[in-house]
């Protein structure tokens, strides 16, 4: 493992957020196809041609009720929930074959708990009635709101075989390039439009093991998905050049990567940080989306969190040593950036023409006024742009992540937690550039600091899953180790 040195990235004034949506096709850039994870959860199917033809298109069939698959979606990924029964509501609730739920409390997980690209509700109904069909409908076409753009739900009209949303459903997967909101329009009580098309994107991820069991992968880029819907991708064991001549605090070291490991497909999620998951602290001041990347987190609250984090046997969660970062955002490229110029745009959300275009208070003079990656004034959803070439996204700006350790101007084999003494507070490492950064900066060997301010809120993370102990130490313990070692100074004087 190797520490590196920091350069004070520049700095940023943030004002409002702007958000500008666009879908982009599963193509490469000199990076991987689009992956997401594709799960179903079927209550009373009966046709045994909808489960085959999920499977075929890569789904992950689940069991259990719709409250117990709530709190398992995968991060970024297209979730349906077919439903086909009776339902009653009865005393506030909908009472269905398999469980009683609300479903203002279904729509508002569906929106603001889970950061799913796509949720689909597909209810059909085998009441004789209508008046049922209309209710529910009536009380779940909130799915689409202010917080999540890709919700659908749909009822069927009748309990014919002509109006079964399951038989529509097997035809959009036959090809579904189309919008699925399209298919059920003029045969199904439909939630509202949504502002991104319903659409499969890119191959289907394949996890090479269960939620519950975690094992090495075989070559970089196998996928695993964890029991609460993290996505992880392989980096397998290597040797690399690590750095870049052009940084002080950066030359070259050859690096040893004796031990494959685990990283998150993409950056901590506001909801992944959040107090009901992780309680890491910081602001949503620029990541007011469940899928936005949380930002201002601190470093002493999100280890402590991480230190609390339980992996499958054999395995602990961590922060990336700045070897590991370095090594899976260069995805086995020797390349400073994770694309040609003119195509950064699709790649990383940064410093660029929409931001220096900005009506901004503050003028962002340093940002590229040629490239424009969609965004303007703060984060992306995670997943917006496209994957290295091991299929992570956002490496490179959106939010600069933390890597273990503090800072030291020159690498060494170690991660430096050096304390000068017990009232010291190392300064943090963060790598990839934010938002805000100018492309320079998105180098992917620049270092960064960070001085535990929380008004900077482009300060993010993403997790590592590696085998043996862990290699962040708390700042707690930093202290006490230090005080220690002062006491025993002072004992031989």
């Amino acid at each position: 493992m190797i520490q590196t040195s920091i350069f004070t990235s520049p700095l940023c004034v943030f004002a409002r957020t702007c958000f500008v949506w666009l879908l982009f096709v599963a193509t490469t850039v000199n990076g991987a196809e689009t992956t997401e994870y594709r799960r179903a959860l079927l209550i009373g199917n009966e046709d045994a041609e909808l489960e085959a033809v999920l499977k075929q298109r890569g789904f992950l069939i689940s069991d259990g009720t719709i409250t117990d698959s709530l709190d398992s979606i995968p991060h970024h990924s297209f979730n349906l929930i077919y439903y086909r029964g009776i339902a009653e509501h009865r005393d506030g609730k909908w009472h269905l074959s398999s469980e009683s739920l609300v479903a203002q409390d279904l729509i508002n997980h569906l929106q603001n708990r889970n950061v799913a690209r796509h949720n689909v509700l597909l209810f059909d109904l085998q009441n004789p009635d209508d008046n049922a069909r209309k209710t529910l409908h009536n009380a779940v076409r909130g799915i689409v709101g202010r917080n999540h753009r890709g919700g659908l739900a749909v009822v069927n009209k009748s309990a014919s075989e002509a109006d079964s949303l399951a038989t529509q459903f097997i035809e959009w997967l036959k090809s579904p390039e189309s919008n699925l909101r399209d298919t059920f329009t003029e045969t199904a009580h439909v939630s509202a439009e949504t502002e991104e098309p319903v659409v499969l994107r890119g191959k289907p991820s394949r996890p090479i093991s269960s939620p519950g069991k975690l094992i090495p992968g075989g070559s970089a880029g196998d996928e695993w998905l964890a029991p609460d819907g993290m996505n992880f991708i392989w980096c397998p064991p290597a040797e690399y050049m690590m750095g870049d001549p052009d940084f002080y605090d950066a030359q070259p070291v050859s690096i040893s990567i004796d031990q494959g490991f685990w990283i998150s497909k993409f950056e901590l999620t506001r909801l992944d940080a959040s107090t009901e998951r992780m309680n890491a602290g910081g602001s949503f001041t620029y990541g007011r989306q469940p899928m936005h990347p949380a930002g201002a987190l601190r470093l002493e609250m999100l280890v402590e969190q991480i230190h609390k984090k339980q992996a499958p046997e054999g395995w602990t969660y961590d922060l990336p040593s700045e070897a590991e970062w370095e090594y899976a955002a260069r995805a086995g490229s020797k390349a400073d950036l994770p694309a040609p110029i003119e195509k950064l745009g699709q790649f990383a959300n940064f410093a660029d023409r929409s931001l220096f275009n900005a009506n901004e208070e503050v003028h962002f003079i340093f940002a590229h006024r040629e490239i424009d990656d969609g965004t303007a004034h703060g984060f992306s959803n995670i997943g917006r742009y496209l994957p290295n070439a091991w299929g992570i996204h956002d490496m490179f700006g959106n939010a600069s992540e933390y890597c273990a350790g503090y800072y030291a101007e020159e690498f060494s084999g170690k991660v430096n937690y050096h304390l000068k003494s017990s009232r010291d507070r190392g300064t943090a490492i963060l790598r990839g550039g934010a938002w805000c950064t100018p492309v320079k900066h998105l180098h992917v060997a620049y270092r960064t600091s960070y001085n535990g301010d929380e008004n900077q809120p482009y300060s993010g993370a993403r997790l590592v899953i590696r085998q043996g102990k862990r290699i962040t130490v708390t700042h707690a313990e930093l202290v006490a180790a230090k005080k220690a070692e002062e006491a025993a100074a002072r004992g031989k004087e």
